[in-house]
């Protein structure tokens, strides 16, 4: 049975992790540290890219790496089952030839446990590539065929300890988290608190009767890594038992015609590959932009006490912050409440 909760029942810390622990982890798989280490862009986990000396050993067989990945796991988040899932779903993918990004192995294991410091954490290879703010119409093409193709894989099976993608623990879960924040003022919590509940009764009857299966759960653009050969597909973390539109919506979320445009032609590459229709609506594109905008907001209250949550997130303690916050999910209402009394984008 799937865990609902998507942050994880903790909020743990990263003072355990220090460099003699990325040190010791990089030496574990027979590789010799060079001394250059970069800390890359994650608040979730903790992830460091790490030079090595040019030479193959016995783990890791005949690859000849320049650099490795090495991806620390936010304390009491995930259990070792749940990420070993993740990475079980990464591996049957690669058996299908879909281009993404696999953690190494040792000793036939790819989860690991660092025994002084309890971090669990993973190691991958390094992968030249590049990020793409913006998409033409045949790269749109391209990226709706290899989502067809990793949600053809994802129904295969289901998952059993990861999430399960929901209008209540995306949106009502959360919000006790918010509403514990003493720098938000009371009259701004009640009124937050009310429009949540409100898009939480308008979108569940729509979200809930979508079939669920396995899904990417984040598949935004910073999630594709563009390389010599093509895109490939990066950074599960967040792979849930969910409706495959939640992976259609967020490449193209602007309600512009160009990005309308630009969805067509992924969603025309999309059915090149899947036998399955799926239609994104207005209606539902707005529901999951409103889950995912409260569930923004719930995650970084779940993780304030982490010192770089205050840090990247200087307004989200301001009283003009949440001000914004209530009009925004004003403008989501109103929205939402346009598409139910016309009907139109409904199906």
């Amino acid at each position: 049975m799937s865990t609902s909760n998507p942050w994880g029942e903790s909020t743990e810390f990263f003072y355990k992790l220090t460099p003699d622990v990325i040190d010791e982890v990089v030496r574990s798989f027979g590789l010799r540290p060079l001394g250059r280490v970069v800390q890359l862009n994650s608040l979730e986990n903790r992830v460091y890219e790490v030079e090595v000396s040019k030479y193959t050993n016995d783990f890791l067989g005949p690859q000849n790496l320049n650099a490795v990945v090495i991806k620390f796991y936010r304390p009491g988040r995930w259990s070792e089952a749940t990420i070993k899932e993740e990475h079980r779903f990464l591996f049957e993918m690669q058996e299908y030839e879909i281009p993404l990004i696999t953690p190494l192995s040792r000793d036939e294991q790819s989860v690991f446990t660092h025994e002084a410091s309890g971090l669990i954490y993973t190691v991958f290879p390094k992968v030249m590539g590049r990020l793409k703010d913006e998409l033409n119409k045949d790269e749109a093409i391209q990226i709706g065929r290899l989502i067809a193709r990793l949600h053809n894989i994802g129904k295969l099976s289901s998952f059993q300890s990861r999430a399960r993608f929901n209008t209540t623990d995306w949106l009502l879960s959360g919000l006790g988290e918010i509403e514990a924040k003493e720098f938000i003022s009371n009259d701004l919590k009640k009124s937050y608190s009310y429009l949540v509940n409100l898009i939480h009764q308008s979108i569940t009857p729509y979200i809930e009767r979508l079939p669920v299966q396995r899904i990417h759960g984040d598949f935004h653009r910073g999630n594709i890594l563009w390389g010599e050969q093509g895109a490939w597909i990066t950074d599960l973390d967040d792979c849930v038992m969910g409706p495959r539109e939640q992976d259609l919506w967020l490449l193209f979320p602007g309600q512009d015609e160009w990005s309308r445009d630009l969805q067509k032609h992924f969603l025309s590459g999309y059915h090149e590959m899947s036998r399955e229709p799926i239609h994104v609506t207005p209606f539902l594109t707005e529901a999951l932009r409103s889950m995912r905008m409260i569930h923004f907001n719930a995650w970084i209250a779940k993780r304030w006490e982490d010192p770089i949550f205050q840090h990247m997130f200087t307004l989200f303690a301001t009283q003009n912050y949440w001000e914004q916050q209530v009009i925004d999910l004003k403008q989501q209402v109103a929205l939402l409440q346009d598409h139910l009394h016309s009907g139109m984008g409904l199906e």
